[in-house]
């Protein structure tokens, strides 16, 4: 039998893993359909901030992957949202390479379209890149893709999470003025969206640190290498404003049909498959969650407004009120317990869930350091010790300094020497 998380979310297999947590495929008994279940892996004040603010996105756009539920039990917290099956822009030029520039500017265009609703809601991402960029699983059809990960997003106007002049983000995406110490912006996003698309026409890993390589040879005049290359400016004054503005001058990129089924230049079909393996027993009879509309009619890569986004009717900012205070004992229940050695939940605790909330926090949080990258030694962590399935991924510090994750081994789960 599946482990079943604050009693709601049975806990099917592990599809990923990242810095925040493992990430689970998971099975919504309360609305009858799968999900992808988040499972909060760090357990200090920073991580429990971010994982409120996470939880308290309400971003409805078909470009963009945020919670819709969270839940918390004992010591641990777990974010829900739609399970997405395509992979990542990152598997994608993986699989293909260069993309041909008619099937990158599809998927620039999203990526903007996403940002621009992201930054008119008044939230920087701070961690725009292909591995955070997921695709339904479309096959040959017309690709959709939905920017994820809001972990370390930032709202604009609320309190920094993080220590002044520290920087986040993945090397080779993080503009310029961000390494420079600046405050977070929108244009770190733009930039960070240029580089997925230069990426996108090279098939290559940007550089981690400077300026990107010149555009290739042949591509002047080309729509598409005039937007990145207006993206990707050192200066954020001379990169390109908004992702508005890079639509409307995408635009003629857009303007006839992407071709499909689509190839690569050397004739390989291009093709998004589900990278999901099969469910186990008893799940394989459950329905498929429902598949996008491969070409929304809403979606047309142009912008509904001319002007400065309103917050009125595009704002799904949702932190505080009821999930503030509910937020705030989770954060309370966390701190409380996590000293503790993980694993199962105890007899006596009471799962707690919760729902959207539309007011406002009645306290600002103060900035928070987000702690060491190496946690402090744990005298209950041995190394080959068991550990719960809630730690699955997590990192810990036995009492000679020996780093170890928590790893499945067969049926259970081991302390194993952290690569």
């Amino acid at each position: 039998m599946p482990d079943v998380f604050a009693g709601r979310f049975e806990l099917i297999d592990p599809v990923g893993s990242g810095g925040a947590g493992t990430v689970w495929r998971a099975w919504d008994r309360r609305l009858d359909r799968l999900c992808a279940a988040k499972v909060l892996r760090q357990r200090h004040a920073g991580a429990l901030l971010r994982f409120v603010r996470e939880q308290g996105l309400r971003l409805e756009h078909p470009n963009v992957l945020s919670p819709y539920s969270w839940a918390a039990e004992d010591d641990q917290a777990l974010l829900a949202m739609d399970l997405v099956g395509g992979g990542s822009l990152s598997h994608l030029v993986a699989d293909f390479g260069a993309l041909p520039e008619r099937y990158a500017a599809e998927l620039l265009a999203q990526v903007l379209t996403a940002l621009e609703h992201v930054h008119g809601a008044g939230v920087v991402h701070r961690d725009v890149k292909p591995a955070n960029l997921l695709l339904e699983a479309t096959g040959t059809a017309l690709p959709v893709l939905r920017l994820s990960d809001f972990g370390i997003a930032f709202l604009l106007g609320e309190p920094r999470l993080t220590q002044q002049g520290a920087v986040v983000g993945t090397p080779g995406f993080v503009a310029p003025e961000v390494l420079a110490g600046e405050p977070p912006g929108v244009a770190q996003d733009l930039y960070a969206a240029g580089v997925t698309g230069w990426q996108l026409l090279t098939g290559e890993e940007p550089p981690p640190a400077g300026p990107l390589p010149p555009r290739l040879e042949g591509s002047a005049g080309r729509t598409v290498w005039d937007v990145v290359e207006g993206l990707v400016r050192v200066d954020p004054a001379q990169r390109t404003s908004s992702a508005t503005a890079a639509l409307k001058a995408l635009a003629p990129a857009l303007a006839d049909p992407l071709q499909l089924p689509a190839h690569t230049t050397d004739g390989e079909l291009i093709e998004v498959f589900n990278h999901l393996p099969s469910l186990p027993p008893p799940y394989e009879a459950l329905p498929a969650p429902p598949q996008p509309n491969a070409n929304p009619p809403e979606q047309t890569h142009e912008s509904s407004r001319v002007g400065p986004a309103s917050n009125s009717g595009r704002r799904r900012l949702v932190l505080a009120g009821v999930a503030g205070v509910a937020a705030a004992g989770v954060v309370a229940v966390l701190l409380l317990n996590g000293s503790g050695g993980g694993g199962s939940p105890s007899p006596g605790s009471a799962p707690t869930t919760a729902s959207t909330s539309t007011r406002k926090p009645s306290v600002t949080p103060e900035t928070i350091p987000t702690g060491p990258v190496t946690p402090a030694p744990n005298p209950q962590v041995t190394l080959g010790g068991s550990c719960g399935w809630q730690e699955a991924g997590g990192i810990e510090t036995t009492a000679d300094g020996t780093r170890v994750e928590c790893r499945q081994q067969g049926s259970s789960y081991r302390w194993v020497k952290a690569g």
